[in-house]
């Protein structure tokens, strides 16, 4: 099996020259690359420059590229109760199909959600890739599934000091306690 040699522009592009119009012809690449921005969301994410691992397969049909793989990183974020750091290794799978220029899919899926279009000469993986880490990283991330967050009062950490309270009196109480300490004397 061959290797691919990538452009420059980005770490996420791949050549495609070798297996264009060979249906049957199959390809893998190996790839380690600091993510040249962040891949995740706005609480969560791979940090630009953090370390991309690629492995992928292509495999060349008749109406395009179809490619799959897994990437491997490190997801840095902060945990949304306590917002200590929280650190998530990633490692989802992806694949989608590249059509050639003017291809269409047997069944007219040309708008399906793992159909991309590219130039004939090399294949853009970024928002292949993208989509599956945003995919596979948690919606609220938190430190632990227990974590009880910070303290609504003085955001003490409740994990260091679980008996932590407050004696707070609700102001609109206040006119109330004075007349029961009135009837109590």
């Amino acid at each position: 099996m061959s290797h691919q040699h990538r452009p420059a522009a980005s770490p996420y592009v791949f050549s495609a020259r070798e297996l264009v119009r060979r249906p049957g012809e199959q390809s893998e690449a190996s790839t380690v690359f600091p993510a040249p921005a962040v891949l995740g969301t706005d609480v969560i994410g791979v940090p630009a420059d953090g370390e991309v691992k690629l492995d992928v397969g292509f495999d060349s049909l008749s109406e395009g590229i179809w490619v799959h793989g897994t990437v491997t990183a490190e997801a840095v974020g902060e945990c949304s109760r306590c917002l200590d750091e929280v650190r998530i290794a990633v490692s989802p799978q992806f694949q989608g199909l590249f059509l050639f220029p003017g291809a269409e899919t047997e069944d007219g899926e040309d708008e399906a959600d793992d159909v991309y279009e590219f130039d004939g000469e090399s294949l853009d993986l970024e928002e292949l890739v993208r989509d599956a880490v945003v995919t596979d990283l948690p919606f609220i991330p938190l430190c632990d599934p227990d974590c009880p967050g910070l303290c609504d009062q003085c955001g003490a950490r409740l994990a260091d000091d679980p008996d932590h309270a407050h004696e707070v009196i609700d102001p609109r109480w206040s006119a109330l306690q004075g007349l029961t300490e009135t009837k109590e004397s």
